[in-house]
């Protein structure tokens, strides 16, 4: 976290900070990276970094006179990546979110999904420009940025969070990692979070399954962000996060006075196929993009609530 975030939090705990002069200088260095910011845009991944487009709202509650009046916001299109310890992608969500910060909409991509012949997750490893590419290219919709985030980091902002609240419809056991969870709702924390959001072995759809929790999560840590929480999580996880270069990133967080309201769904795939490359999910494009520009316009709750496999 750089010297001005590091200001601005010591500044803000004593509720002696001018929201004019931080914002200012955060301007003056634009090729300096904001952590604190860029986690509240990563946050999406995995709902772990949301907290961060709360620090606008936490600082202005010590100004004395009305801010300036900030440019005119526009809708943008985000690229959230959630990485493994190998730059693999485990995570993916198309997030649009609206002009005014009080909305997202997320469709999340299955990592298996094959894009001329490869797999979606193996390119960002290979580099981030391939990856918005191949997304762009299944889905027909433009990737203004893109922010990454190591799924690591899952645990100890589950723990910062007091824990995530998740429902299962039946137990479920990890035959590899051993990781078990009973049915019904309970609170996971550390270890048991990160495993509950890693598992795909034994569940009856595998990997999509999967997709299905990571959106649990993103939902439930979502709905918890406060002006009492933004600076444990920023602290938290700003050293794992990457976004591209190039994104006015304090210009993004303004957007936000609070959590937004996220909608979630899921890209539809065919059949699995076996390739040269291994076992993948191909997509009809047409099917795909049509399917995009109405979940991103429109929105689709119909993963809101309820358990998961």
């Amino acid at each position: 976290m750089n010297d001005l975030i590091r200001q601005a939090i010591a500044a803000e705990a004593e509720e002696r900070v001018d929201s004019r002069t931080v914002l200012a200088d955060l301007h003056k260095a634009r090729k300096r990276k904001p952590l604190g910011l860029i986690v509240g845009v990563a946050a999406l991944t995995a709902a772990a970094a949301a907290a961060a487009v709360v620090i606008p709202a936490t600082i202005k509650k010590t100004e004395a006179t009305p801010p300036a009046a900030s440019a005119p916001q526009e809708t943008q299109n985000v690229l959230l990546i959630g990485l493994d310890d190998h730059n693999l992608t485990d995570a993916l969500m198309l997030a649009r979110f609206q002009a005014d910060g009080a909305a997202v909409s997320v469709v999340s991509l299955p990592r298996d999904v094959l894009v001329d012949g490869q797999k979606i997750n193996s390119l960002y490893a290979q580099a981030p420009g391939k990856l918005t590419a191949a997304v762009e290219k299944t889905t027909g919709t433009k990737v203004d940025h893109y922010a990454a985030v190591k799924m690591s980091a899952i645990g100890h902002i589950s723990e910062l969070f007091g824990g995530i609240a998740v429902c299962l419809k039946a137990p479920s056991n990890d035959p590899i990692t051993k990781a078990a969870f009973p049915a019904g709702r309970q609170v996971l924390q550390g270890a048991q979070a990160l495993a509950f959001l890693r598992q795909r072995h034994g569940l009856e759809n595998g990997d999509l399954d999967r997709t299905k929790r990571q959106q649990a999560v993103l939902v439930d840590l979502a709905s918890k962000i406060t002006k009492d929480n933004a600076l444990a999580v920023a602290r938290g996880i700003s050293g794992s996060i990457s976004v591209d270069e190039g994104w006015d990133l304090l210009g993004f967080a303004q957007r936000f006075t609070g959590p937004p309201a996220i909608s979630v769904t899921t890209l539809p795939v065919d059949a699995p196929v076996e390739r040269e490359t291994g076992f993948g999910f191909e997509v009809d494009t047409a099917k795909a993009r049509a399917f995009v520009d109405k979940a991103l316009t429109e929105g689709d709750r119909s993963t809101e609530a309820g358990c998961v496999r």
